[in-house]
């Protein structure tokens, strides 16, 4: 059956009503609620609200130590680099249901060109799918970690090679997982929003045993919705499962089990990729795709994945101590995606082409730190030694069409659409026949040892140095298609050595404290990234390396709980990689990134807090032999980025108060392509919320109401390789929690 409009439960009638109904659902949740605690005790039954959801009391903003940056619980202040930290109390505020939303206050970090794993495009460079969790790293993933089950999240600017291998020379997420507490406590949450949103969290914790050396944490996720873009649907399930052992005083053990179903259709980037028409993405309505609904009746996008995590802390004495950390990360998934391979611009038709993949991938990260403290002379010593070994497999399956004319996948207009008219017979029958079909198999594994020394100087000067030596080989096979690499002579499969990379990566910084409550600082690091593969001459290419000189000033005010940062950059990345029309690498280039950043988090009175930050990166491509960009500014970077967002509290810390918060996030224009002929306006989103909290009886309820882009602003969120996706139109989340 053809169709050429949207389900009806993809776009919702008014998004104006729909946000004011899920606004009234949640405030009459808590008007509706008796807070009597007479009527409690007397044993009258509290009615549950209807509607149930997340919307915990914060703290605050403040945070004035991480251990990203260092392996070492070392005071920001102290911190010779640029690291911020969005505490849980932002996440909860924002009702942040991503890593990306999350970090939308943070200076320096955008929106990635293009999203398919957990991107993040830091100091203008893209992660690339790499995010770490609990400072290891994970790699390929779509939602690495459900905001449930995140404490914080802190971000380290600028290479990070020297402790972490290969990464990219923008920096890095570190998403830290929530914790067992000894306290009993006990919540369930529910949030409705618009397009379908309802995702209920229920979450406990507490003493396994009286004297509580065991405690845990499990904690479950249902998730289900739609979205404003035509036939995207996700329905998600997670679990997670915390057990910490801690025997005496110098021993700890954590233990950590995550579980993953997902289904969604079209994930990331596939869900919406806009043409560019004159330069400028076409002018569609958001709801448009070149996706259609067969995508999640018959050929949906699934992930079934486990994370395994063990953690434990030795002190040999009062100054030393042994730290180890592992996972292991496995994932059955099914990529299975309809996008756009051609655009005929007069026309306007756009030709399509299906993935269905079935994908095998398994990770390992393991790492082993001696950690301790001594004196020589005047300088105090704060040593770091360690060693860790990540290991990375995958292996694709399954179906892969090619572009053009002949797809077969029927092309579309993208200003008439027309859904439904996939042959799916005809299509299944090529599904099927290729379930042998290997695409191809990679196997990476980096291994580095690595010294730091933070070392203090005359009390108000702070040094740190360190080094790490990689040893870190990809290799590749392939049984079916094409590839660009001569790992695989006999084309049977099996795993073929390419080239060991053999690499230094240096760290030095220095920090001048010119009060307790202010400090300035220089670095210097150099970073290792990826491989590049092979050219089509069967030469190896070097790997990525990135260099970076960073200076800037630190200050805590209100008595610790409002910090500012304000940083600037000169970063260089090398070794890029151009492309041939045949999508063969065959040469390398060079990408300078400079800039300011500013950045501000904390209270400003006890009943004010605030996270705001301003961006200003001028990312150049500065050779580009092939293409002849040099000059040019580099994709998806905009010039000028900043964000605002406040949050008032009438009675912190009491058991009754209401919340209000409000927010701008604003971002110029961001070229499409290095060539800097497609271009991607600039734009500016408002976003708001009003929360209540009180008790009920022996329990507490708390409500609120997120709305996003309160102006409906026409905005674009991603755009790289052609393409551009919509941001999100004003939508409306509601949520309650109980706690018990």
């Amino acid at each position: 059956m053809k169709t050429s409009t949207p389900s009806p439960r993809s776009i919702p009638p008014s998004a104006w009503i729909q946000a004011a109904l899920i606004a009234s659902a949640a405030t009459s949740a808590c008007a509706q609620s008796d807070p009597s605690p007479a009527k409690s005790e007397a044993g009258t039954t509290n009615q549950m609200p209807a509607v149930l959801i997340r919307a915990q009391d914060p703290v605050d903003y403040a945070a004035p130590s991480a251990s990203t940056a260092t392996r070492s619980d070392t005071p920001l202040l102290r911190t010779p680099m640029a690291v911020q930290v969005v505490p849980r109390s932002v996440i909860q505020d924002r009702q942040a249901l991503t890593i990306e939303e999350a970090l939308r206050n943070v200076s320096g970090v955008q929106a990635p060109p293009a999203g398919y794993y957990d991107n993040f495009l830091i100091r203008g460079f893209d992660s690339y799918g790499d995010v770490f969790r609990n400072g290891l790293k994970l790699s390929g993933i779509i939602g690495a970690e459900d905001m449930a089950f995140v404490d914080h999240v802190e971000i380290a600017k600028g290479p990070t090679a020297m402790l972490y291998g290969r990464v990219q020379p923008g920096g890095l997420v570190n998403i830290v997982t929530r914790k067992p507490e000894a306290n009993a406590a006990y919540s369930i949450d529910q949030q409705v929003g618009s397009w379908g949103t309802w995702r209920t969290v229920a979450d406990a914790t507490g003493r396994v045993n009286t004297n509580g050396t065991v405690l845990y944490r499990l904690m479950g996720v249902y998730d289900r919705g739609d979205s404003f873009i035509d036939f995207q649907h996700h329905d998600n399930k997670a679990i997670a499962a915390y057990l910490s052992w801690i025997p005496s005083e110098r021993f700890s053990a954590n233990f950590q089990f995550e579980y993953y179903d997902q289904r969604t259709a079209n994930p990331g980037y596939t869900s919406q990729m806009v043409p560019y028409v004159g330069g400028r993405p076409a002018d569609l309505p958001r709801h448009w795709t070149q996706s259609d609904p067969a995508m999640w009746d018959l050929w949906p996008n699934t992930v079934g994945r486990a994370t395994f995590a063990l953690d434990w802390n030795y002190a040999l004495s009062d100054e030393w101590k042994l730290t180890q950390r592992s996972h292991f990360f496995t994932s059955d998934e099914l990529q299975s995606y309809l996008l756009y391979k051609e655009f005929d611009e007069p026309t306007g038709i756009l030709h399509r082409s299906i993935a269905y993949n079935p994908v095998d991938r398994n990770q390992y990260a393991n790492n082993l730190d001696l950690s301790g403290r001594f004196d020589t002379w005047q300088l105090e010593h704060k040593v770091l030694l360690g060693v860790d070994w990540y290991d990375y497999r995958e292996k694709f399956t399954g179906y892969n069409e090619g572009g053009g004319p002949l797809d077969r996948i029927p092309a579309l207009d993208i200003y008439h659409p027309v859904y439904g008219d996939i042959d799916v017979a005809a299509m299944q029958s090529y599904i099927n026949a290729s379930k042998g079909n290997v695409l191809w198999r990679s196997h990476g594994a980096d291994l580095g040892v690595y010294l730091q020394d933070q070392m203090t100087i005359a009390e108000r000067v702070d040094v740190l140095v360190g080094g790490r030596y990689d040893f870190a080989r990809d290799r590749y096979s392939s049984t079916y298609g094409t590839t660009d690499t001569p790992d695989y002579p006999n084309n049977n499969g099996a795993m073929a050595p390419a080239p060991m990379d053999r690499e230094l990566s240096p760290r030095a910084g220095i920090l001048y404290r010119l009060t307790d409550r202010a400090s300035v600082y220089g670095s210097y690091s150099k970073s290792f990234g990826l491989a590049n593969g092979f050219n089509t001459s069967g030469q190896a290419l070097p790997p990525e390396k990135g260099e970076q000189f960073e200076a800037g000033v630190k200050a805590s005010w209100m008595e610790g709980q409002l910090s500012t940062t304000a940083t600037v950059f000169d970063l260089t990345k090398q070794n890029v990689v151009e492309y041939d029309l045949a999508a063969h690498p065959v040469v390398v280039g060079e990408v300078r990134s400079r800039g300011l950043e500013l950045d501000v988090t904390g209270q400003i009175t006890r009943n004010l807090a605030v996270i705001g930050s301003y961006t200003y990166d001028r990312a150049v491509i500065t050779d580009d032999p092939f293409n002849g960009n040099e000059g040019h500014r580099f994709t998806g970077v905009a010039a000028s980025v900043g964000s605002l967002w406040l949050r008032y509290d009438t009675a912190p810390g009491e058991a009754t108060g209401w919340r209000v918060g409000a927010g701008v996030f604003i971002s110029g224009q961001r070229p499409g392509d290095d060539a800097n002929t497609q271009t991607v306006p600039g734009y500016e989103r408002l976003d708001a919320m009003v929360g209540y909290r009180m008790r009920v009886g022996r329990r507490r309820l708390s409500c609120q109401v997120n709305v996003q882009n309160l102006t409906d602003k026409r905005y674009f969120d991603n755009s790289a390789y052609g393409y551009a996706i919509f941001g999100t139109p004003l939508a409306a989340t509601g949520s309650v929690r109980l706690e018990f």
